[in-house]
């Protein structure tokens, strides 16, 4: 309802408030119809859409098609912060399709429902500081997860990141899934104090994406919180969240990177040479750090790996990388982005990548050796310790230094083996399905798994 204005005790005409209200809302469907035309031309997603009274981005739960089908309604939410969180709902998504055919679950990025302003420097203002002042970001990092920081700044930011996903309450409150499952904390600020309040009456779930838990992620509402270690469920728990609460279950991959091709198998698939080494390098997928230096210097290593490398939606970097003498030699193998990142770990002798949870998750899934470039301070840095105490993946901080590391273990089928038989002791391929298999049983819902 539009407030208007008023002063002392003068008041506008009841005619010409009625006429501006009039206006107001037809100028409003006038914009949102131009939305929808530009973004269903553009085969975008629509941020107005018909169905959902104009404030929900993707096919309502409750919509004609849901209508038909039994099955239990789940929401998941994530926010584009990164790849990471998005690719762990689509993980989760895929995982309770599978084992619940029956069932109607939408993925939805949270920051949809968020003013142009907030969705647009959300992401946008993380990713700068990661690629252009990482440090910067440490700083703030460490110091938000500071007790009398975290205490003092909390009231603030969360008033600001609530009043932004007002839109997504009312849609979640609507729209009644029997469950809400989230991969980001952003979601998790706006839902918790309505699942406290009674307001939200279905179960909240939270999937922490990363080898560390930051007291952003921890609230007194969530029912359940699915973990990547016991390392981390203890932390979680010195934040304030109750240790009934957390379930450690390994972060969220793709349920088909539980499943085995053979290296040979993948290899030809991808159309490799079966008899030399392949080293996988991964920009995430942005395409971040200095790929094409990284690149060259592995070509030239003793052992001559096939090197490929995962540009994503970074097109001047894969133009780049093209350009080079080597990449014209396929010596350099250039991809985009890709859904095959199970067929090319499976296919590597090891990969080069930064330390993102997804990615750790994946490679440790596949068991293959992870040399981490350069972690940005912060969520990463704690990741690759993580994964180096467990000897499950090495670190280096320089071009010149991942061409040693990656030139040593090629050159050493034994520590490659013994790297790989310890990322497997720590791997959990299946934690996308033993998360979708807890919530179903906790809304009731006996699974089956599909064909």
């Amino acid at each position: 309802m539009v407030k208007l204005p008023r002063f002392g005790r003068l008041r506008l005409p009841q005619r010409l408030t009625q006429r501006w209200r009039a206006g107001l809302s037809a100028q409003r469907r006038w914009w949102r119809a131009r939305r929808r035309a530009r973004a269903a031309a553009a085969g975008g997603a629509v941020l107005f859409p018909a169905a959902g009274h104009g404030a929900i981005a993707v096919e309502t739960l409750a919509g004609p098609a849901a209508a038909a089908r039994a099955g239990p309604r789940i929401a998941i939410l994530h926010a584009t912060a990164g790849s990471g969180h998005k690719r762990a709902a689509e993980s989760l998504a895929a995982a309770l399709s599978q084992i619940q055919p029956s069932s109607i679950v939408r993925e939805v990025d949270t920051l949809v429902f968020a003013s142009r302003l907030y969705r647009g420097t959300y992401a946008a203002t993380y990713n700068a500081m990661a690629a252009r002042a990482p440090r910067l970001w440490g700083v703030l990092y460490h110091s938000w997860a500071a007790a009398p920081v975290n205490k003092s700044t909390a009231p603030v930011r969360l008033a600001l990141d609530r009043m932004n996903l007002r839109r997504l309450v009312r849609v979640v409150e609507r729209e009644s899934p029997e469950a809400v499952i989230c991969t980001h904390f952003l979601p998790v600020e706006a839902l918790s104090p309505r699942r406290g309040g009674g307001r939200l009456r279905v179960p909240l779930y939270c999937v922490i994406t990363d080898f560390a838990a930051h007291p952003f992620w921890a609230f007194p509402h969530v029912d359940r919180y699915f973990v990547a270690s016991a390392e981390v469920a203890g932390e979680l728990a010195g934040h304030g969240v109750a240790a009934d609460r957390i379930e450690v279950t390994g972060i969220p991959v793709d349920p088909k990177f539980a499943r085995t091709m053979g290296r040979e198998a993948a290899r030809d698939r991808l159309g490799l040479d079966r008899a030399r080494p392949v080293v996988l390098v991964m920009g995430g997928g942005s395409g971040v750090g200095p790929l094409a230096e990284v690149a060259v210097r592995l070509g030239s290593v003793a052992e001559r790996p096939q090197v490929l490398v995962m540009c994503g939606m970074n097109r001047r970097l894969r133009a780049k990388i093209e350009s080079l003498p080597e990449a014209r030699a396929g010596v350099i193998r250039v991809l985009g982005f890709t859904r095959d990142v199970d067929v090319l770990l499976e296919a590597c002798d090891l990969a080069v990548g930064k330390a993102g949870g997804l990615t750790c998750a994946e490679a440790l899934a596949k068991s293959v050796p992870l040399v981490i470039f350069k972690p940005t301070p912060g969520q990463e840095v704690r990741n690759a310790r993580y994964l180096e105490a467990a000897g499950a993946a090495l670190h280096a901080d320089s071009e010149a230094e991942v061409e040693q590391v990656v030139s040593r273990l090629l050159a050493d089928a034994g520590a490659r083996a013994g790297v790989r038989e310890r990322a497997s002791a720590i791997a959990a391929p299946r934690a996308a399905e033993t998360i979708a298999r807890r919530v179903l049983a906790d809304i009731g819902v006996g699974a089956r798994m599909s064909a």
